[in-house]
């Protein structure tokens, strides 16, 4: 395949991005794919004028065509459904293990990495329409946090674990300075659970040891087509379940599928038992 020419200087915002499409087209080309989408959809907004940005912007219209004819029998490039689920899970698997870090102390470039590449990753869930007030969260932590600790580690002073706390104790929610340059280490990175935290308390999770991420292009989790009725779903027990409920237990779905993409079945398996309590009882765990 064609190589795509060097990223404008007008379009530094996508470098990141494209950075991690180079550094998956390997080893995961359905991220590699929907990173460059991503890169694209954004380019197109901030420039697409220029010569030298119309010529780049054709040389990845150009790759993102022939990689999706490449990919066709891949579900998680033509259902965007079971693509954002797989986005996703992966995301969120690089945040859970660096918070994991950070809530060890452990601080390298490595953990820098992990959460920069994560919120990275958040922000190409936008493909698929707005993303939750949970990822959006978690997204702002993340960068922020990459961002934190990187200029910690480079003043030689020592990170505090956690979230910010206000003086009245407090985990802050705004988080500033948000970094857009921030060098990028080489070192392979390892994800842990894919278990979505939720931003008020988040999980130290610490793998039993080091994988390599699997190539995930030949794997294509159960086809999911979400059909959510507008008026609420009434169970045998008289129980309604909202839309949004239906939409919840969808999403644990998802999450099962996709956790078998990486031979997760413990975590598949409590997905599908929260995706099935809610729908009987109508309760969320």
């Amino acid at each position: 395949m064609a190589q795509i020419p060097e990223c404008p200087e007008s379009l530094k915002k996508i470098q990141h991005h494209l950075k991690i499409a180079l550094e998956h087209d390997s080893k995961d080309p359905v991220i590699s794919y929907w990173c460059r989408l991503y890169a694209l959809q954004t380019a197109l907004v901030i420039d697409k004028s220029s010569k030298d940005v119309k010529m780049f912007l054709v040389s990845l219209m150009d790759w993102l065509e022939k990689q999706k004819n490449n990919l066709k029998d891949n579900d998680m490039i033509t259902n965007e459904t079971a693509a954002q689920a797989h986005i996703e899970n992966y995301a969120v698997k690089l945040f859970n293990f660096a918070d994991g870090m950070d809530r060890q102390a452990n601080y390298n470039k490595n953990i820098v990495k992990l959460f920069f590449t994560a919120g990275l990753l958040m922000d190409v869930l936008s493909v698929f329409g707005d993303v939750s007030e949970e990822i959006s969260n978690t997204q702002k932590y993340a960068k922020w946090k990459a961002t934190y600790i990187h200029n910690c580690m480079k003043n030689g002073e020592t990170p505090t674990p956690g979230p910010p706390v206000s003086e009245s104790g407090q985990i802050g929610f705004n988080f500033p300075n948000q970094g857009e340059d921030i060098p990028q280490p080489t070192n392979n990175f390892v994800p842990v659970s894919p278990t979505t935290p939720t931003y008020k308390d988040y999980p130290a999770s610490t793998p039993n040891e080091y994988q390599t991420i699997p190539n995930t292009s030949t794997v294509s989790p159960t086809e999911i087509q979400p059909t959510v009725s507008e008026r609420p779903v009434l169970l045998r027990d008289g129980i309604q379940l909202s839309p949004s409920q239906i939409t919840k237990a969808q999403k644990y779905c998802k999450f099962a599928a996709s956790a078998l993409t990486y031979d997760d079945v413990s975590e598949s398996i409590a997905n599908l038992q929260k995706a099935l309590k809610l729908l009987t009882t109508g309760e969320d765990s």
